[in-house]
């Protein structure tokens, strides 16, 4: 065809007209009439926020007034906010709630088991000022004497002696008086001989405290009393309960004299018998050597002196 041809008519080979696209809004970015309407509203609150009022503290004195420090001023202001007063008040509470069960708290003892014991040094100090005091402490009684007088008869066949020993305390528990005290002690050394020679030894640790490893003055313990009490009539004992023991013959009780030994069957405590059903020992720490009824612990009588003493 020449170069006056028509046109050509529009078939599906043409591209379809393109519409212009709609206006889009930057995405991630709000239009600038939101946030203006947003920022324009302003909405009553229902309940006015709370404010505090600060009182300002006068830093300069006048005359004829009381000038009050900083603490002074915060103490005052606390005083008459509500919430420190409801503070207050539940303490206060709470301290009365309460003290009752520290009453009673504070009131609880321990009791202490009933063998092998004796007065706390407390205690035996405690009633210096009377010849004869007696102390209950955790229901437990202890009977502290000082001056305490013995009588000891001795007779050579033809005269008769009477002397009067005096001990400066004697300590006695568990219902012993000192009378009975005095009366066994004094039946042990009016015998005579060795056996009187022990308990007069033992004696003389009376009141002193209870040391573990001890055999003196400043301190003493049960096999400790024993091992000194023997060595005065040439017996040398081995500080050791057990040993003691080994070495001893047990006899029944019907035998037993003053100066044997009352031995726990455990093996860990042991005491001098003084006769009429008494026991002198040096029980445990803290406690003081003194007079007691025979054990309600299993026990038995041990002896260490020759037959016929």
């Amino acid at each position: 065809m020449g170069r006056h041809a028509l046109p050509a008519a529009a078939d599906d080979r043409q591209p379809a007209p393109v519409s212009p696209a709609p206006e889009r809004r930057p995405r991630g970015r709000r239009s600038a009439l939101g946030p203006a309407v947003a920022r324009a509203t302003f909405v009553e609150p229902a309940k006015p926020s709370r404010s505090v009022a600060v009182r300002p503290v006068p830093s300069t004195a006048v005359a004829g007034t009381a000038v009050l420090t900083r603490s002074a001023a915060l103490r005052a202001e606390r005083a008459t906010d509500p919430r420190h007063v409801r503070r207050a008040v539940t303490a206060k509470r709470a301290a009365v709630l309460l003290a009752p069960a520290l009453a009673v708290t504070s009131s609880l003892t321990l009791a202490v088991p009933a063998n092998a014991v004796t007065p706390t040094d407390a205690a035996t100090t405690a009633v210096t000022a009377a010849p004869t005091s007696t102390v209950r402490e955790a229901s437990q009684e202890y009977t502290v004497s000082h001056d305490v007088e013995v009588p000891v008869v001795s007779t050579d066949g033809t005269t008769t002696t009477t002397t009067v020993v005096s001990y400066p305390t004697v300590v006695t528990r568990f219902g012993v008086t000192t009378e009975q005290a005095q009366s066994a002690i004094s039946a042990a050394l009016s015998a005579g001989g060795d056996r009187a020679t022990i308990v007069q030894t033992a004696l003389q640790y009376m009141g002193d405290p209870y040391v573990e490893g001890g055999a003196s003055h400043q301190g003493i313990d049960c096999s400790g009393l024993t091992m000194v009490a023997y060595a005065a009539v040439g017996i040398p004992l081995v500080h050791y309960v057990p040993t003691q023991d080994a070495a001893a013959t047990t006899i029944p009780e019907s035998e037993a004299q003053p100066g044997d030994m009352v031995v726990y069957d455990d093996e860990d405590h042991v005491g001098l018998y003084l006769g009429q059903g008494l026991v002198l020992q040096a029980p445990h720490p803290g406690e003081v050597v003194d007079i007691v009824p025979m054990y309600s612990a299993a026990h038995h009588f041990a002896r260490l002196l020759p037959a016929g003493s």
